[in-house]
């Protein structure tokens, strides 16, 4: 289920990471990539840490942004990934952070994400530090990186991305405005058999609704992703079921806009993804989405 843009490749991530710990005296030997997507994440297993390969060089203000985001959550209490130095390190087009590892880290259940996501939504929002949630950002950049998208394909986001925009500006929302995760799924908490707890990617940390954070799973629920009960239990955890609400289908809307978009960028080369962005593109315009998503 997670959504990487594929904008990072192995070898580039393998030697960023190594050559930025080499410039603050990490140890780099024996690198392993976690992932790649539009950003990198090397584990480097001798230091215990991870090193996380953003590339464009106006990318370090975000990435000094995200690690500014962590040390706030450490202040509040907030279960979330620890940045082992405060500063970036800059590599040729490469920002890299370093950030701690869970060794034993795994994927959240949706009980735990459930009472995580109620504790980010109750701390205070700081002044100055978040950005608000902006739910079509970077719209332009990931369509023009979906390869497999025809023209007429991306006529009809563009048109879908335009009429969402306009209703989003006129969607009220129950549960007023929090700090968000702003990407908030299982795998982007991570728990360890001594029950830590921590939210990754943080990137995407900003203020908003907190019923746009709760709105993956509840879609994921559709795409018969989790059953019933799972679905249930979350929602019960958290004390809302945001398909309830009066936002619900411009969120719902929305969430599976950037759900496509993300799939078109990694699907060029891959022909079982393929297949499925040409189902996914379908079934939006006959209105039978998310009958039949796969997740990735």
């Amino acid at each position: 289920m997670l959504e990487e843009d594929g904008g990072v490749q192995t070898d580039e991530a393998i030697r960023a990471a190594a050559l930025a710990a080499a410039q603050v005296g990490v140890p780099a030997a024996d690198p392993a990539v976690v992932r790649v997507g539009e950003n990198g994440v090397v584990l480097l297993p001798n230091a215990g840490v991870l090193a996380r390969v953003v590339r464009g060089p106006e990318a370090i203000h975000h990435v000094r942004r995200e690690l500014e985001v962590a040390a706030w959550l450490a202040s509040q209490e907030v279960p979330a990934t620890r940045p082992v130095r405060p500063a970036p390190v800059v590599v040729g087009p490469y920002v890299v952070s370093f950030w701690g590892y869970l060794p034993d880290g795994r994927a959240a259940d949706l009980v735990t994400l459930a009472e995580s996501l109620r504790l980010l939504h109750g701390v205070p929002r700081p002044v100055g530090l978040l950005p608000r949630l902006s739910p079509f950002a970077r719209f332009g950049e990931q369509l023009d990186r979906g390869a497999a998208l025809g023209a007429g394909d991306r006529a009809f986001l563009r048109e879908r991305r335009d009429r969402l925009a306009a209703q989003w500006e006129q969607t009220t929302f129950a549960l007023g405005e929090t700090v968000l995760h702003g990407d908030a799924h299982m795998e982007n908490l991570l728990v360890t058999v001594d029950g830590r707890r921590a939210f990754v990617d943080l990137e995407t940390v900003c203020v908003g609704p907190p019923e746009w954070d709760l709105t993956l799973s509840a879609l994921y629920y559709e795409c018969g992703w989790f059953t019933e009960h799972e679905y249930a239990t979350f929602a019960e955890t958290y004390g809302y079921d945001v398909r309830l609400g009066s936002a619900w289908p411009v969120l719902r809307q929305i969430r599976m806009l950037r759900m496509t978009l993300w799939l078109a960028q990694s699907a060029g080369t891959d022909a079982q993804r393929r297949r499925q962005l040409t189902h996914r593109l379908s079934t939006l315009r006959d209105g039978s989405a998310p009958a039949g998503w796969t997740g990735f």
